[in-house]
């Protein structure tokens, strides 16, 4: 059974052996996008937009989780994968809305952003947008709640965020951005692969000019796999080996390069 719904900014598509798995699948996907997308006034994240810089900001567990990954991310990374950074670039390329009460960003980066307990805090007015790792956590979310649901076998795709799972591998096919067709094929069996392309949503997200038009990982999780994406197209693929990750890139000649220690392709 397979179905697809709008949230986080793309498209959610569900495939499953169970019915209720998939409104499990999308109930879990709803949650996220309730909490975390920049484009409702009232998620966790806009108020952390609006309010965080003037006083702390009380926020669901699962938003400090994925806080707490961000920064994970932005240290090791040396600041290359940076959601008060990108949020900055989205918000001057119209790709997030500016809520009313919502200050201009004078942060530059993600040192602004502190956490306590539950409480969230930006020494400087800032725009976060968590749409470079949000979308893997919902993504792990959705998996939790079908397998809490007696799923067998199933595949959660949001936007190219994707995780696969069940007795038997998922065949993937990953498409040039440029031209739209398949450039790769990949059995995805228990784990998660996730890409980033300068043509989709992520573009706020990836930080200078590569030689690829996209980046596509394989890791244990969707959420770390999403941020993954970003560094390596950033110039850090040493990073990799931290998630236990590969990857590889779609160059602009279509040419399919390994970045990696070990290829996707089975």
């Amino acid at each position: 059974m397979r179905r697809c719904r709008p949230f986080l900014g793309t498209f959610v598509e569900v495939d499953c052996d169970r019915p209720e798995a998939v409104d499990a699948a999308f109930e879990a996907v709803g949650r996220i996008h309730r909490l975390m997308s920049a484009h409702e006034p009232d998620s966790d994240l806009s108020r952390i937009n609006r309010l965080a810089h003037l006083e702390p900001v009380e926020v669901s567990a699962e938003t400090i989780q994925v806080l707490e990954r961000s920064l994970h991310w932005w240290r090791i990374s040396g600041g290359l994968f940076d959601v008060a950074a990108a949020g900055r670039r989205a918000l001057e390329r119209g790709l997030i809305p500016r809520h009313p009460d919502q200050p201009a960003p004078e942060a530059t980066d993600s040192s602004v952003l502190s956490l306590s307990g539950n409480f969230v805090r930006l020494s400087a007015p800032a725009c976060l947008d968590l749409g470079g790792i949000a979308k893997g956590h919902a993504v792990d979310q959705a998996v939790a709640a079908m397998r809490d649901a007696d799923a067998a076998r199933g595949l959660v795709n949001a936007g190219g965020d994707l995780f696969g799972f069940g007795d038997e591998a998922w065949i993937v096919d990953v498409a040039d951005p440029l031209t739209r067709r398949p450039a790769l094929q990949v059995q995805v069996h228990n784990e998660a692969l996730a890409t980033s392309a300068l043509v989709d949503g992520s573009a706020a997200h990836l930080r200078g000019g590569t030689r690829w038009s996209s980046v596509t990982v394989r890791a244990a999780n969707a959420c770390d796999a999403d941020a993954l994406t970003k560094i390596v197209w950033a110039g850090c693929p040493g990073l990799l080996a931290v998630a236990g990750a590969s990857a590889v890139g779609i160059r602009h000649d279509g040419m399919v390069e390994e970045i990696g220690e070990e290829a996707l392709a089975a």
